[in-house]
């Protein structure tokens, strides 16, 4: 196919949001004007037979109604099979109709794929079908995520040595622990730091640090052994993966690489210099049931060297930390009981505006846990014991029945059309019943599924992707939505917004809080923002603090933001507002 697009050829080459914006001179046809545009329309009984189609319409493939009434099952641009035609024909009476769906027609002979979005919208006899061909328009999306791909892997990685940031290398941790449970394998993790290194940075200045850190690097890489994966977790923190060694190896490979530092010289102002470093190390499955624990068993046992003194090495001692570290953990868990049993944990509120309008548009819902004083606990204090003892859904639920509560009892004081996002766990999804749960209370409490957005990470993706797309495409198929948090920090984040029913797409804080000072990050938020427009997908900055973080958001395209700048979390959900100010109305700091 030659690589000049119709589309560039057509007067509008925006994405059809909805039929909703094809005005109708009646209830069952269509206003002329769209009849005669570039788009493929027909209009179609209830059980699919074309009643009607446009010029637009018999040049993409379809047949005349006079010629071919009877034609179901493949009627090209609208749809190329029964599964697919069902579908399409069975969304065209939902609320909102059924927007942007990815209709595709094979190659057939030397003519090439072709693709198209079609919209649909329900009427008294049968329903509206618009078709836009998007072939060149899905090429240049596919071209453009692959290149973001590529930028992503080159930021998953420290500029200065080259090793795994702090947020990937946990990543990996998780993966490789895993991937050791399934198969019976062993994992260690070593965690060292350099001492005196701010020292050195005082002294020598911090170029002469960072090359230090450089020649580090380049030697840990020429002595590692074979699968050995570096880390730069902190400014002097280097954590090490070790696949498939049991205790004696990996600490004899602890005490080398300790050793490797101790003997790297370092020359500054004609002098030679020495480090020290003291490290870490714990083993999975001895010492942890998963990645978390590991890391903080590695965590742990590097504070005890540290203790000890410089070039120090220590092993995790399960005596000295577990029995406190559970003791602890269970005073906790036994609070979340009765907190759960007297109603204390309760959903606080974030605002989220619409970058155009200024509108607030929807709420982020957030766990809360309330004290006999009434102070709000943030989640960091009850979070581990939760996910410890099993109590992660259950403060799911409780959260996502008062969130619904709240807008019942809310009606005709917030707007009827505002929005929530509730935040859904990895465990979440491994509970069964979850699912005919959350129906159930939106029913009786008469929330509307598609006002419902539940935002999933790609930690809670990773653990299990089947189970996943199964309880996402259960809730979607009810008219629930879902969104993809934390965007861009992860390596699999494009996987998960082709495969999950995502509507939209969260950028990570850590994009956005740098925009102002970091080109890299405009870049990669702009072209993620084209990407999302082309696939229908609706774009939200987390962490907005500023208006000149706002100002460049609005630039790049991104359709709404979520911060202090926007508004704090409230107990309270935001009454109506006006949209002809253009300002944002941010709520008071909790006192």
């Amino acid at each position: 196919m030659p690589r000049k697009s119709r589309l560039k050829e057509s007067p509008d080459t925006r994405p059809l949001s909805s039929v909703g914006e094809v005005h109708a001179v009646s209830d069952e046809l269509p206003a002329e004007s769209l009849l005669d545009g570039p788009d493929a329309v027909g209009v179609f009984d209830r059980e699919g037979r074309a009643l009607k189609v446009n010029g637009a319409a018999l040049r993409a493939g379809a047949p005349s109604p006079t010629a071919s009434p009877a034609l179901l099952n493949k009627l090209p641009p609208f749809w190329n099979n029964e599964q697919e035609r069902e579908r399409i024909r069975g969304g065209a009476f939902h609320a909102d109709g059924l927007q942007n769906e990815v209709v595709r027609f094979p190659e057939q002979g030397s003519a090439p794929e072709r693709v198209y979005w079609v919209s649909v919208r329900g009427t008294s006899s049968g329903f509206v079908a618009v078709a836009r061909e998007v072939t060149e328009r899905i090429w240049e999306i596919n071209e453009l995520m692959a290149t973001f791909e590529s930028f992503v892997a080159a930021s998953d990685r420290d500029p200065v040595t080259s090793f795994f940031t702090r947020e990937q290398f946990r990543l990996l941790v998780e993966r490789e622990t895993r991937a050791a449970a399934s198969s019976g394998r062993s994992v260690a993790l070593l965690h060292f730091e350099l001492d005196d290194f701010q020292l050195l940075n005082d002294t020598h200045g911090i170029a002469s640090g960072d090359e230090f850190i450089v020649r580090l690097s380049e030697a840990l890489r020429q002595t590692g052994r074979d699968g050995e994966v570096f880390g730069r977790v902190g400014g002097a923190e280097v954590a090490v993966l070790l696949p498939d060694l049991g205790a004696e190896q990996a600490a004899a490979e602890a005490e080398r690489i300790l050793t490797l530092v101790s003997r790297l010289p370092y020359f500054s102002d004609a002098r030679t210099l020495t480090l020290t470093a003291c490290a870490g190390l714990a083993l999975f499955p001895e010492h942890a049931k998963g990645a978390l624990e590991l890391i903080q068993a590695t965590a742990g046992a590097l504070k005890d060297a540290r203790r000890r003194g410089r070039g120090r090495f220590r092993i995790h001692d399960p005596a000295d930390h577990e029995r406190e570290r559970v003791d602890r953990l269970r005073a906790q868990a036994e609070r979340i009981r009765d907190d759960l049993t007297n109603g204390r944990f309760v959903p606080v509120f974030q605002p989220i505006a619409e970058i155009g309008t200024g509108r607030i548009v929807s709420v982020e819902t957030l766990a809360r846990r309330r004290d006999d004083d009434g102070k709000l606990g943030l989640p960091m204090e009850f979070l581990d014991a939760a996910e410890r003892f099993g109590y992660v859904t259950e403060i799911d639920r409780a959260i996502i029945a008062g969130a619904f509560d709240a807008f019942a009892s809310g009606r005709g004081r917030i707007d009827s059309e505002l929005e929530m996002s509730l935040n859904l766990s990895a465990l979440d999804f491994d509970d069964d019943r979850l699912v005919a749960d959350i129906s159930h209370m939106a029913r009786r409490k008469g929330i509307r599924p598609e006002r419902v957005t539940f935002e999933i990470t790609e930690t809670a993706a990773l653990r299990e992707l089947g189970r996943v797309q199964h309880f996402t495409q259960a809730l979607t198929a009810e008219g629930f939505r879902f969104a993809l948090d934390d965007f861009g920090i992860g390596f699999s984040s494009f996987r998960y917004l082709r495969e999950l029913p995502v509507s939209c797409l969260k950028f990570d804080v850590s994009y956005v809080q740098n925009l102002p000072t970091q080109l890299e990050n405009r870049v990669f938020v702009r072209g993620i923002a084209e990407i999302c427009r082309g696939l229908g997908v609706k774009t939200v900055a987390e962490g907005v603090e500023s208006a000149s973080v706002m100002s460049i958001l609005r630039e790049l395209g991104v359709d709404r933001a979520q911060g202090y700048y926007i508004g704090y979390p409230s107990l309270e959900l935001p009454a109506r507002l006006g949209t002809s100010s253009g300002t944002f109305r941010a709520f008071p700091p909790p006192g």
